[in-house]
């Protein structure tokens, strides 16, 4: 079975390449996305790619081309259950972090894989918008 750690090489990697598809098998459907005072659910594929999609692009207007997710805590909540919390570092071009942010994610274990079943938002729109003040 892959490690925490593992999943979300492959997770970052699918992102950064806008690899839609790799994300039916990263996120469980139906899926809940919590920031702040919103909440999203993600109740199918077309839901969930729409949402990768728009964030992609939003990151790529930003010069997003890579990220890196560093594993600050882990803690396993049942035989099948995790909870992760992650700082992503967001690159440019040149290899300079655009930008860091937090986001913590529950995960669950199906069939030896792991799936998000719940992403939480820490500080991702606060950062994002720092960055757009910055370049406007």
């Amino acid at each position: 079975m892959q490690s925490i750690a593992d999943f979300f090489q492959r997770y970052a990697k699918a992102y950064v390449t806008a690899d839609i598809a790799a994300f039916s098998d990263f996120i469980s459907l139906p899926s809940m996305l919590l920031s702040g005072d919103n909440k999203t659910l993600l109740m199918d594929n077309d839901a969930l790619h729409n949402h990768i999609l728009s964030q992609v692009e939003k990151y790529r207007q930003l010069g997003v081309v890579d990220a890196e997710p560093v594993l600050l805590h882990q803690l396993r909540l049942s035989e099948q259950l995790q909870f992760a919390s992650l700082c992503w570092r967001f690159f440019d071009q040149s290899g300079s972090v655009l930008f860091t942010c937090h986001t913590s994610y529950t995960l669950q274990k199906r069939h030896d894989v792991w799936q998000v079943v719940a992403i939480i938002l820490d500080d991702e729109q606060a950062a994002y918008h720092r960055v757009t003040a910055t370049q406007a």
